[in-house]
């Protein structure tokens, strides 16, 4: 994305050693399962990301702008009052043993 070798970047910061006495320096003594998941969860973005590249391109060199009067059209604007605001763990509903919240 943008040049960037994102896999690899993603993957060099969670195993590079890091400098004695920095908080880089701080890494598990194993690979985390979470580490797993959040590599499955970027694979599987790039993967999406890279089937929509011949349609981007396509838009992209069409020069067709979407209006404001289409956007409306299409409900898209105004954005609601809510998305311009901050967001609250107050808004969402509890998930899990521990309370912890699913973002879906």
């Amino acid at each position: 994305m943008g040049g960037v070798r994102v896999l690899e970047l993603w993957f060099e910061r969670r195993t590079a050693t890091g400098e004695a006495g920095t908080l880089e320096a701080l890494r598990p003594a194993a690979w985390p399962q979470e580490w797993t998941s959040e590599l499955l969860e970027l694979v599987t973005v790039l993967a999406l990301l890279a089937e929509l590249a011949p349609r981007r391109e396509a838009l992209a060199s069409s020069g067709a702008r979407i209006s404001t009067a289409e956007l409306r059209a299409a409900g898209v604007l105004p954005p609601p009052a809510a998305a311009r605001r901050p967001a609250s763990v107050l808004d969402h509903q509890e998930e899990g043993p521990e309370g912890q919240f699913a973002l879906l």
